[in-house]
């Protein structure tokens, strides 16, 4: 299903074009937000007392995603680093319920 029409869209210093994105895939001027997942490579909070509820529940959701994601493409399984991040971030909701 493609689009029954040119969008005619402008980006990047007022270039015209017809596509709805650059060919890079990224709309300059807009910064990229973070994924729905967080892979084993990516930054992670060693000490995640500092960080707010609503904080934790993103971090939570992003490993969940992840876990899925590495649990369908590869056979082996979860990576050993979002398993062990999986691990801290319960270990805190469950202090965060308790408290």
């Amino acid at each position: 299903m493609g689009w029954s029409r040119p969008l005619g869209l402008t980006y990047g210093g007022g270039r015209s074009s017809t596509r709805p994105f650059p060919r890079s895939g990224r709309i300059p001027g807009l910064l990229r937000a973070p994924g729905s997942r967080l892979g084993p490579t990516e930054d992670f909070r060693e000490d995640l007392t500092g960080v707010g509820m609503t904080g934790l529940q993103v971090l939570h959701s992003r490993i969940a995603r992840q876990l899925d994601h590495d649990y369908l493409t590869d056979p082996a399984g979860a990576h050993s680093a979002t398993m062990d991040r999986r691990q801290d971030l319960q270990s805190e909701l469950n202090a965060c319920d308790t408290a």
